[in-house]
Parts: C-alpha cells; sequence; structure tokens
C-alpha cells in the first residue's frame, strides 16, 4: 500500500552520517558499524536509520546511512556528525508491506512527480518507520523527495 503526499517535511536533529560507495551485500555490516561507534561514542541511537541512494552501479551504492542520536559528538573519520536534516516542501510516499515492493513504490512516486509537473531537488531519503521481522508485510518507509517550491 503506498498513500502520496505534498507539502511534507522530514526534520531531525543529531544524526551520525556514514556517505561511501559499497556493495549492496555489505549494506547490514555498515549499519551494524556504526551502530558499534555510536555505543564506543556513548551515545544512543534514538530513531530508526534512514538512506539517501546517490547513485547505483550494478550491485555498487553510492549511498548515505544517516541514524538519530541523542547528543552532539565530533565528526570522526567517515563518520559525520549532523546537527540537523531539514527538508520543507516534500513529497512523500508512505509505504507499508514487504521490503521486496519499496522499488515499485518509489516508481509510483517518481511517476506522481512526473505527472504533476513538480522538480526534485534531493535525492531520496528513505525513512523506515517499522520493521516487522514476523511479518515483513507489515513493514513501513516513508520516502520523501524534496521539491522546488519555485513555479516555473
Amino acid at each position: 500500500m503506498i498513500e502520496i503526499k505534498e507539502n511534507q517535511e522530514l526534520k531531525f536533529n543529531n544524526l551520525i552520517s556514514y556517505r561511501a560507495k559499497i556493495k549492496r551485500t555489505d549494506l547490514e555490516k555498515v549499519g551494524r558499524s556504526i551502530d558499534e561507534y555510536i555505543v564506543r561514542s556513548g551515545a544512543k541511537r534514538v530513531g530508526n536509520p534512514m538512506t539517501a541512494t546517490y547513485a547505483v552501479d550494478g550491485d555498487c551504492l553510492d549511498i548515505e546511512l544517516l541514524m538519530p542520536i541523542d547528543t552532539v559528538l565530533d565528526s570522526i573519520d567517515n563518520y559525520i556528525f549532523k546537527k540537523q536534516i531539514r527538508i520543507v516542501n516534500a513529497v512523500v510516499a508512505e509505504y507499508k508491506g514487504h521490503p521486496a515492493g519499496l522499488q515499485e513504490a518509489c516508481n509510483e512516486m517518481n511517476k506522481y512527480i512526473m505527472e504533476h509537473n513538480l522538480q526534485p531537488i534531493t535525492v531520496a531519503y528513505n525513512v523506515t518507520k517499522n520493521v516487522d521481522m514476523l511479518d515483513p508485510n507489515n513493514t513501513e518507509v516513508f520516502v520523501y523527495v524534496g521539491i522546488n517550491p519555485n513555479i516555473l
């Protein structure tokens, strides 16, 4: 199930960002290493991870993983602290279903953007709202794309 909404906002404070080109198969391992870094630093994760995919080349992703945390940390190596991420005037696709269907939801959102002559100004940010390990069909992911507010 997908619901598309306009004029939405994505806003989070205190995030650890890790951007790199990685293989799809390494995504979970990278997520664990970010979690370990957060724990070693004395911080706590306060929300589900977000991802922003900048490019895909076969099995290689240029991806940013963002983890909301409860405190301010220094940026070290590939772990960059971001005080805030905020996207205003976003189109959001609220997806509920099996994770395998997320790409189709993104395709529907892209079609919506094209049909409504909207101009994207950010990559898509996937925000995991709920993961149900017992029933993957209950997974909820919201996909945000910032839209140019200018009318040209």
